[in-house]
């Protein structure tokens, strides 16, 4: 029996794609979000796709969903984790208050998510866990400073994750795009950097979402457990080799 592919954040953008196809090569899909009009939307596109309304900063609802998920539809043998928020701004001009949340949903539901699934994959002995990071974690950028944080935790937890875990059947893969163009980017665009507006830089070039799901797909099946789609290995060669230009270039492209 195909198993149950579990998406948060599959209510749009990358999570969206990600939905969409998968059911289109015949899996059963649940997706998770707070967004009940892109639930709606995206559900009714395919038969196989099942909305959820879930916070994902709540581990104990999320647990008991996750139990009638597979109750309902079946053993969730893929989760990917696409759930998040995206603030911009300076950090000394950003209400603390959404500097915290953007940690509790990015950071804080990704562990919730990946902890819940991983405690049922890992005795089965098989099962898929995609993470999505990104580069925003790797270069310090202005006015991306709290979006940024999150994503260096997700990056630094995911890396560790995997390496506990290899050789228990489970396939990780931590993702880290660059920019990519999808409607969370206009969370940040207001006070955020000018990148996010433009979509171009000498540094940062906005990816569609087609690209990065297919770079998934094919990174996971080649078992490459990090990601890095469009630029996003550019990024971070050029960060480990010269952290200070590239965070110069990069902190240029934001103004």
């Amino acid at each position: 029996m195909t198993g149950v592919t579990l998406i948060t954040g599959g209510a749009s953008g990358i999570g969206r794609l990600h939905a969409l196809r998968a059911a289109e090569k015949g899996k059963a899909v649940a997706i998770l979000d707070l967004n009940d009009e892109g639930l709606a939307e995206v559900s009714a596109k395919h038969a196989s796709i099942h909305p959820f309304r879930c916070d994902v900063t709540d581990h104990a609802a999320l647990k008991q969903l996750v139990s009638d998920i597979e109750q309902r539809l079946g053993e969730v043998d893929c989760l990917i984790v696409c759930a998040a928020i995206m603030p911009g701004g300076e950090l000394a001009k950003v209400d603390p208050a959404k500097t915290v949340k953007a940690m509790e949903i990015n950071y804080g539901g990704m562990v919730n998510t990946t902890s819940i699934l991983l405690d049922r994959m890992l005795p089965r002995g098989r099962g898929d866990i995609v993470i999505y990071g990104s580069t925003a974690g790797i270069i310090p950028i202005d006015r991306f400073g709290a979006y940024g944080a999150t994503k260096a935790a997700v990056n630094h937890y995911a890396k560790v994750l995997i390496s506990e875990n290899r050789n228990k059947g489970i396939r990780f893969q931590l993702v880290c795009p660059p920019a990519v163009d999808t409607p969370l980017i206009s969370q940040a665009a207001e006070g955020g950097p000018d990148f996010l507006r433009t979509g171009r830089t000498s540094i940062s070039q906005m990816v569609t979402p087609d690209v990065v799901v297919e770079s998934v797909e094919h990174a996971l099946e080649a078992g490459r457990e990090i990601n890095y789609p469009g630029r996003g290995k550019l990024i971070e060669l050029a960060y480990r080799a010269f952290p200070g230009i590239t965070r110069r270039i990069s902190n240029n492209a934001a103004r």
